[in-house]
């Protein structure tokens, strides 16, 4: 990767956030046991003798989302041709709707006195599909639960937050290492008494928060030259789980307070970042020209960007762990579950993964394969998450393999079901912003 005007960064990862993990893992286990129960019985009343209830039945399985793909029959006894039609009309709605992800900002509506910020919160991930952790506590600090006074009215889902957490004298981070966004102790905004510049230099641009960090000017005396680095903090919604971003120079238009541009360092160049999926945010770094030293302000700085995110997942069932090369295929995408290694505590699954070649999105739809979700579900749909970190070990024309750790799994690899989530397609969207009168040092 080509190292020039700008580099981004992943950030320090929270030490609470191994800790919250565990406690996170438990409380999913019991909804998807509950996710399985609701399936089986809405399933169950596709064969109602009632066109009514079949179609409710129907109706309900679709409302669930595209979660339940891998709880749905793989098969159905050839018998009930019936059935069969109606689970494939289940199964094709909710494929289409893999399809149709949001890629703009979540919107998000809470009204409201004396509402606890626990059930806050709760709104909040229900109607954007954004993952929240509380971190606090295991951070060692107060889990506060304050009652809030709300008007938030199809709110764009940061600037909500932003407003959430201001109220409730809290802050969020990116940095989880599990993808979500956490909660810590302290507020966004400065403490009583704190100089104005303290305050966050933030803006919105569809899914994206931007922050403003640092604008720094160095002066090297042996050759006169001046150079500047511009920091700021890329964050977007935990649901769209990006591959890459892309800058170009090009495209990085920057204005000092007497009308003088602000150059890059290098023109012409452009760069593209792999992006991982354990921290929904990103450090991006300008390396520009100095302004000049009787510039006070940056009038203006606007960025063009590009993220390429996943559009809708597809999900790959492997009823049997301890089964080899077992292939299983949708649409140009086929998985294999080539063997499964018990080694003392340890499972080490290797997978192959195939996908087409040809189409611009190619590079970025192989970065994402690394971003990819995987885990071990047992006969009661409770879920054992990937815990012990993964290896790619080989890549060809198209193919590239995987080997995931699961540490201290329960029971044998045959008592559980492999599930492994790719995306259906990538898509790029655009990453815009500006900042307007940045004070220089």
């Amino acid at each position: 990767m080509r190292t020039g005007i700008w580099r981004v960064f992943i950030g320090a990862q929270l030490m609470g956030a191994i800790m919250f993990i565990g406690a996170r893992a438990k409380a999913q286990q019991v909804s998807e046991s509950a996710l399985k129960d609701r399936v089986a019985q809405l399933v169950e009343r596709l064969e109602s003798s009632k066109v009514e209830s079949r179609a409710a039945a129907e109706k309900s399985l679709v409302d669930l989302g595209t979660r339940i793909l891998p709880l749905l029959p793989d098969s159905v006894d050839p018998k009930k041709k019936d059935l069969a039609e109606r689970v494939e009309r289940v199964k094709t709605a909710l494929r289409e709707k893999e399809e149709q992800t949001n890629l703009g900002a979540s919107k998000v509506t809470i009204k409201g006195k004396g509402i606890r910020l626990s059930e806050v919160v709760k709104d909040l991930q229900k109607q954007s599909g954004n993952d929240i952790t509380d971190l606090r506590e295991a951070n060692g600090a107060e889990a506060t639960n304050p009652a809030l006074e709300l008007d938030i009215d199809d709110k764009p889902f940061f600037e909500a937050f932003d407003l959430i957490a201001e109220k409730a004298g809290i802050a969020f981070t990116p940095y989880t290492n599990d993808g979500s966004l956490g909660i810590v102790a302290g507020g966004m905004q400065p403490a009583a008494g704190a100089p104005a510049m303290a305050k966050p230099l933030v803006v919105y641009s569809g899914p994206f928060r931007i922050q403003f960090k640092q604008f720094a000017t160095v002066r090297d005396f042996t050759t006169a030259a001046g150079t500047a680095t511009a920091t700021f903090d890329v964050m977007w919604e935990p649901r769209l789980r990006p591959m890459l971003l892309s800058i170009k120079n090009e495209d990085l238009k920057i204005v000092d307070d007497q009308g003088k541009p602000v150059a890059p360092q290098v023109p012409a160049e452009a760069n593209e970042t792999g992006l991982k999926a354990g921290n929904c945010a990103a450090e991006v770094n300008l390396n520009l020209n100095a302004p000049e030293r009787s510039a006070r302000v940056l009038s203006s700085l606007k960025l063009k960007g590009t993220m390429t995110v996943p559009s809708g997942m597809k999900s790959f069932k492997f009823p049997n762990l301890a089964a080899t090369n077992v292939v299983r295929k949708q649409g140009d995408i086929s998985v294999t579950l080539e063997s499964a290694e018990v080694d003392e505590q340890t499972w080490k699954v290797s997978l192959m993964v195939a996908f087409p070649q040809d189409g611009p999105a190619f590079e970025s739809y192989r970065q994402g394969l690394f971003n990819n979700r995987i885990w071990l579900q047992q006969r009661d749909g409770s879920r054992f998450e990937h815990n012990g970190g993964y290896n790619n070990t080989g890549s060809d024309e198209g193919k590239i393999s995987f080997e995931y750790m699961f540490v201290d799994a329960p029971g044998k690899p045959k008592d559980h079901m492999l599930v492994y989530e790719t995306p259906a397609k990538v898509v790029p969207i655009p990453l815009e912003f500006e900042f307007k009168d940045v004070p220089l040092p």
